[in-house]
């Protein structure tokens, strides 16, 4: 890729990404169109709709895809064993599209949650569906063209490692937090929280922080991709990060094959047992 205008796409309704590697770096840029480099433990193919009238939320970002990379290449640091039945729980925050989320869903054995705003809701979950089913999808597949059929990625044959749920989460909306668990919420936590280009001026960075530690364990792993655009909110993102928090880094370049150099990963884990 030459360029890197995250509005290169607006224009475009559906984004077909291709299979998902699971070593990003070992496979060969065919593998995208044929089967050509694909390995054994590479999960399925991802499609996403994007939907301009929505704004922002409604399109795919570059920072979102090289976040989903970088997780699913860096699994072994944390889909350790966790006792859960479907492997580590991940949780997506200001997910979007769900992008990043059905990525991982795709090419690791996690258990993926996608959330974001009321607004957002539908997409996230036309996405999902589009890409995990259900299964009594199939049977009316038989009235889409080719091309529509060609759009739902769970009926081309392509496959999985897990599934993938999309919910209303609002930053600072306790209720939204936990909604299945309110009297075990620390029972409740999830694994790892991602989140792509969240951090901006849209938003409150206090409050982001304030939310990823709410939601985190003791063990819980943050893995969030930014931009090099915004020195404000992410000074303050980063000063409350390091209130909450043992360890933030930035990692410089993220694990991605897509090399857009204003993308940077910051990950946090140590939650400390203080008041928000």
């Amino acid at each position: 890729q030459r360029y890197y205008d995250d509005l290169k796409h607006v224009d475009i309704t559906y984004m077909d990404y291709g299979v998902i590697p699971h070593r990003p770096w070992t496979i060969n840029a065919n593998a995208l169109e044929g089967e050509e480099g694909r390995h054994e433990s590479d999960g399925g193919r991802v499609v996403i709709e994007q939907r301009k009238r929505l704004g922002k939320g409604g399109f795919c970002w570059d920072a979102a895809f090289v976040l989903g990379e970088h997780v699913i290449a860096n699994e072994e640091d944390w889909n350790v064993d966790t006792g859960r039945k479907g492997g580590a729980s991940v949780l997506e925050l200001g997910a979007g599209t769900g992008l990043c989320g059905i990525m991982v869903g795709k090419a690791t054995k996690s258990q993926v949650t996608i959330t974001d705003l009321p607004e957002l809701e539908e997409l996230m979950g036309d996405n999902v569906r589009r890409n995990f089913g259900p299964s009594e999808d199939a049977a009316a597949a038989d009235n889409l063209s080719d091309e529509e059929r060609s759009l739902i990625t769970h009926l081309d044959g392509g496959k999985a490692k897990r599934t993938v749920t999309s919910r209303v989460l609002r930053w600072g909306v306790e209720e939204d937090y936990f909604p299945n668990n309110e009297d075990k919420q620390e029972e409740q936590t999830y694994d790892v929280i991602i989140g792509a280009d969240i951090v901006a001026s849209l938003y409150d960075p206090v409050a982001l922080a304030q939310t990823l530690h709410a939601l985190c364990g003791p063990t819980t792993k943050i893995y969030i991709s930014s931009k090099s655009r915004l020195d404000k909110p992410h000074e303050t993102f980063d000063a409350e990060m390091a209130r909450l928090f043992d360890r933030v880094e930035k990692k410089v370049p993220p694990c991605s094959r897509l090399k857009n150099p204003n993308v940077f990963i910051i990950q946090a884990e140590g939650k400390r047992d203080i008041e928000c």
